[in-house]
């Protein structure tokens, strides 16, 4: 029913009144004959309100002559007689038509580019940058490539480890995220090669400096793998210690550990194929739906099928979606401790072994 309502006021519809004595034989006859009347109310014995689209008003008139009835237009709304007023007003209409096609190419554009992150000397950097690669103010959001930008962002710049590109309005807002780098170290500045993670040593090849793991060892994060100090005998036979720059290759297995529950007794939904039709509109973060009647499924979800717009992107974020409730049967099924154990193994692909 709404779903028709909002029809009519895209196509049109007048806003009548019907006088004489046999107006309820006027309605039935109308109905009779499929003609859609809404709203329909009594105001006085002999007279009704009542609301009709444009062509239904044109086939209601001979059915007011056989009932002796008269109709009176009170007002005309919809889209329909305001398109007709503006083709009588045609400065108005080429205004309007100017101010729309002027709004959408404004918006169109890319006002302002931002870099959101705390590094001060990064984010001048970035910008730098990006100007020079294309991003930059006056430039059309529609035909950005954010993939080539995030690219050669994350391509140009070692310290960061997380980028995205958003677009919110006429601003191009990018955020970034720093990696922790390494403190750098100067060439020549004496210095040990440590352990980044724990985990067994396989491999060993010292180039410069002292190892003391070897191959088969088992290390903890921070533990000195190759040290900067070299102890070296002389001729006098004198030792003595030398400070160097460690430098080297070593080789460890890590592992990581992962974890997944899955309960003895799962609940499991299927689908019944029942499915009831709604439709909504939706307008920023706001929505209206409709449908014809209630929602009599005990349980269901929701699916929402492709958003269609309703006006262009510089007139505001409205679109026209339909939508699915479909039944579901929620059945409780005992796995046990095997089929549990199962369960997680065809969910990560391993054998996780139940404890």
């Amino acid at each position: 029913m709404l779903l028709i309502k909002l029809w009519n006021c895209l196509r049109g519809y007048v806003i009548i009144k019907i006088v004489g004595l046999y107006t309820e034989r006027l309605i039935n006859q109308a109905a009779f004959q499929g003609l859609y009347l809404w709203d329909v109310r009594r105001i006085e014995e002999n007279a009704l309100l009542a609301k009709v689209s444009v062509k239904g008003f044109l086939k209601l008139r001979p059915l007011a002559r056989k009932t002796r009835c008269r109709i009176y237009i009170l007002q005309k709304k919809g889209l329909y007689f305001a398109l007709n007023r503006l083709k009588r007003r045609k400065v108005l209409l080429a205004g309007v038509v100017f101010f729309v096609a002027a709004v959408y190419l404004l918006s169109s554009v890319v006002w302002r580019v931002e870099v959101n992150v705390q590094n001060e000397v990064l984010k001048n950097s970035v910008l730098k940058d990006l100007e020079q690669w294309g991003l930059k103010p006056g430039v059309f959001k529609y035909n950005l490539d954010k993939k080539y930008f995030l690219d050669k962002i994350l391509h140009n710049y070692k310290n960061v480890s997380w980028a995205e590109i958003e677009i919110r309005g006429s601003r191009v807002i990018v955020e970034l995220v720093e990696r922790d780098m390494p403190p750098e170290v100067e060439e020549g500045t004496p210095c040990h090669v440590v352990a980044d993670k724990d985990g067994i040593i396989y491999e060993v090849l010292p180039l410069r400096g002292e190892a003391l793991v070897k191959p088969g060892d088992t290390v903890s994060k921070g533990d000195v793998l190759i040290s900067g100090r070299v102890s070296l005998t002389g001729g006098d036979g004198e030792e003595k210690e030398l400070l160097v720059r460690a430098k080297g290759i070593v080789k460890a297995r890590v592992w990581y550990r992962e974890s997944v529950e899955v309960p003895l007794v799962e609940t499991v939904k299927t689908y019944t194929g029942r499915v009831k039709r709604a439709y909504k509109i939706r307008w920023g973060s706001k929505e209206l739906r409709f449908q014809l009647g209630d929602v009599k499924f005990s349980s269901y979800e929701e699916e929402d099928l492709k958003a269609m717009p309703v006006l262009p992107p510089a007139l505001g974020n409205v679109s026209f979606t339909p939508m699915l409730y479909k039944e579901v049967r929620e059945e409780s099924r005992f796995l046990g401790v095997e089929g549990a154990s199962l369960e997680a193994e065809r969910r990560w692909g391993k054998g996780l072994k139940a404890s």
